[in-house]
């Protein structure tokens, strides 16, 4: 495909939402879902945003990047510099990423369980447990990292390839493993 074809594909996949500030760069094609129950998702993009979504782009894990809509009036965020590869990025309410992040191939973002435990609600798709997220400035997420509902990353911190995030991290730490725990600090 040429890089103009995936330039209007990509245009077109945004069209449908708000967005502030410029589009990221793309190399390959995005795609944009919505399970909300109306078109009302927004991005808010900073500058010199860039996303790999292609096999070719990065080779490592997944073959797009994916930015998902659950909720109305759900947002992404994403801060100035800010690299992804071939990532899933899922917002019923906010997903909040930081500038310089580097988010690594096949990580999955979510502020959301997607349904309820309960039966009954999620046959009729309501009470759907979310909970913001936040990835500050500066974070590494290693490839194959799962950060869920509710976890803020702290500046500067790094999550390892294949990560569970479940709960906060602190600025300049490195986690790992399923959970993820503190594994130790960055600097002294």
């Amino acid at each position: 495909m040429s890089d103009q074809s995936d330039l209007e594909f990509n245009r077109a996949q945004f069209a449908p939402y708000r967005v502030e500030g410029p589009l990221p760069s793309i190399k390959g094609r995005i795609h944009v879902a919505n399970f909300a129950p109306d078109v009302s998702g927004r991005f808010k993009f900073g500058v010199d945003v860039v996303i790999n979504s292609s096999f070719e782009a990065n080779p490592l894990a997944g073959e797009r990047t994916v930015l998902l809509f659950k909720g109305s009036e759900a947002l992404i965020e994403i801060g100035d510099r800010t690299g992804i590869s071939n990532a899933m990025i899922a917002a019923y309410a906010r997903v909040s990423i930081g500038a310089d992040v580097n988010l690594g191939a096949g990580c999955m973002i979510m502020d959301t369980d997607f349904h309820s435990l309960d039966l009954r609600e999620r046959i009729a798709n309501v009470n759907i447990p979310h909970r913001p997220v936040t990835i500050e400035d500066g974070v590494f997420v290693g490839t194959r990292a799962i950060i869920v509902k509710g976890v803020t990353i702290g500046r500067e911190s790094v999550i390892a390839a294949g990560a569970v995030v479940v709960k906060n991290v602190p600025p300049g730490e490195i986690w790992g493993g399923n959970p993820a725990r503190f594994i130790r600090k960055l600097k002294p």
